[in-house]
């Protein structure tokens, strides 16, 4: 007679599970410690992955506005800087005076100490060595009563303009490359730029006419070398500011956590049904708490990560673009006066001043209203330089505007225009910069009286105004951003403890089952 043993638990109630036939599967007991693996171990990968994300992103985002926003701004100081300083020194050669009560030329040297200051905001150094600036050569080659200088000398400082005009990322040096070119182009060639006005004053103070040539001269310079070298460095910064952005809000890290915090919970999720179908008990606290855990861990992170990422999309909409769009148009308005400027100085003898001018004043316009410039005689200063017959007649065939028609007889520029790749920029701005543009083709076309003087007023009413909206901008910038690293405060760490802990409670759970079977 055959005799049947039966196992009675503790208490004298039925087993609390029956152990699986070994038929090549594994018995429950490793089921359980399998369950217990991949908790644990998902649950500390989450974690772990957790502090990673959250610390990257909020070293990011503190790039963003101590590195890289600093680099930009300086960038765009310079070229501020040097092209108020080119505007200043005009305006004191044709005695317009900028600041009432101040001595003369102080405007200028105010705004050559700025542009100093920028560029070594932006990284510009001295030579350990010799203690001077280091620069590659002295200046470059010039065609107006030109300064003794080795042609060696020339050629080099030639070729670093030419390489800080390239652009960033061209030549095998890359961005970093074109951003060392237009530094020594810049502390370079400033000091040439600042002799030459020095010799425009002393000649002029002799009455001698050549004051006027050194000063055409150092423009040359200055539109020629210095500010394409200072928006060579802008560009280069700009592509530094827009990488750290993407850094800062790129999707992968977010996917690649939800992904890992949910396996986790699945994970959870499969060993309580498993520990129900195995052992017969509903509940089982550690396992419990550990769901709870992972859950809130889930949660929090990626509110807090959207939360950045939306703080930074409006510090890059409503703060950063507009930063950049204002410094562009204050560029081509600052450029735009100096042509004023300076083809009062030409006595209109220098046609390349009235065709600078019409060009700026485009982009002007179009920059205002958020519009890339269309291709029109604007941008193709052929038609401008001819006779107004010759030029009207050439227009009128092609159907495009004749010399100045743009800035007297179609105020909005509209319909020269491009596309709209921006948001424009406030009506009162946009009217301010109509008001500048047709007071400086006044002060062109029609240069009597005190056109231009009226015309540099409209122009410094224009520039007060853009100062006024950058700080505006600049502000919702850096409230935007240290909101973002606000949102990240303090969750690497509590993520992760959430996580850990999980993975602590997972094991605890699971433990006193496995040892049910020891």
């Amino acid at each position: 007679m055959s005799v049947r043993s039966t196992t009675v638990s503790r208490d004298g109630g039925p087993p609390p599970c029956t152990p699986a036939a070994d038929h090549g599967r594994p018995a429950t007991p490793t089921w359980f410690l399998i369950c217990a693996v991949m908790c644990v171990c998902l649950c500390a990968a989450a974690g772990v992955g957790a502090i990673a994300v959250v610390e990257r992103r909020a070293h990011a985002v503190s790039a963003i506005s101590r590195q890289t926003m600093a680099g930009t701004q300086a960038s765009w100081d310079i070229h501020r800087h040097l092209a108020e300083a080119a505007a200043a020194e005009a305006s004191t050669f044709l005695g317009i005076s900028t600041t009432p009560g101040a001595a003369p030329y102080e405007d200028f040297a105010a705004a050559m100490r700025a542009a100093n200051e920028a560029m070594v905001r932006a990284g510009a150094t001295t030579d350990p060595g010799s203690g001077g600036l280091a620069c590659p050569g002295q200046e470059p080659p010039v065609t107006v009563r030109p300064t003794p200088a080795s042609s060696a000398t020339a050629t080099a400082t030639a070729g670093a303009g030419a390489g800080a005009g390239g652009g960033p990322g061209k030549g095998g040096s890359g961005g970093g490359g074109a951003r060392s070119a237009a530094l020594a182009t810049l502390v370079c060639l400033t000091p040439v730029y600042t002799r030459y006005v020095g010799e425009a004053r002393a000649n002029d103070r002799m009455g001698m006419s050549v004051g006027g040539a050194y000063l055409r001269m150092a423009n040359s310079l200055m539109n020629d070398h210095l500010l394409p070298a200072s928006a060579t460095l802008a560009r280069s910064h700009t592509e530094d500011q827009a990488l750290a952005f993407r850094r800062a809000t790129r999707a992968g890290d977010v996917a690649g956590l939800a992904v890992v915090a949910l396996l986790a919970l699945a994970a959870l999720a499969a060993a309580q049904v498993l520990g129900v179908l195995w052992t017969r008990r509903w509940l089982n606290p550690g396992l419990l708490a550990a769901t709870l855990l992972v859950t809130v861990g889930i949660i929090w992170p990626q509110a807090a990560l959207a939360t950045e990422r939306a703080k930074l999309a409006n510090a890059w909409s409503g703060g950063y673009d507009v930063q950049a769009m204002l410094a562009r148009v204050r560029h081509l308005a600052l450029r735009a006066e100096g042509d004023v400027l300076y083809w009062r100085i030409a006595q209109g003898g220098e046609i390349v001043f009235d065709a600078d001018f019409d060009q700026a004043a485009a982009q002007l316009a179009c920059a205002a209203r958020g519009r890339e410039p269309g291709t029109t005689p604007l941008n193709e200063p052929r038609a401008l330089n001819e006779p107004s017959g010759a030029g009207a007649a050439s227009a009128a065939v092609e159907g495009l505007p004749g010399p100045h028609e743009a800035a007297t007889r179609d105020p909005n520029l509209v319909r020269w225009c491009g596309p709209a790749t921006a948001r424009p920029l406030d009506p009162g701005i946009v009217e301010l910069v109509d008001t500048a543009r047709q007071a400086g083709a006044t002060a062109i076309d029609a240069p009597v009286g005190d056109s231009t003087p009226r015309a540099t007023g409209r122009f410094m009413e224009l520039d007060r105004a853009l100062t006024k909206a950058d700080g505006v901008a600049e502000a919702r910038f850096g409230t935007e951003v240290a909101g973002a690293g606000d949102a990240l405060r303090g969750v690497a760490v509590g993520a992760g403890a959430l996580f850990l802990l999980a993975a602590v409670l997972a094991a605890a759970g699971l433990a006193p089952r496995i040892r049910e079977y020891g």
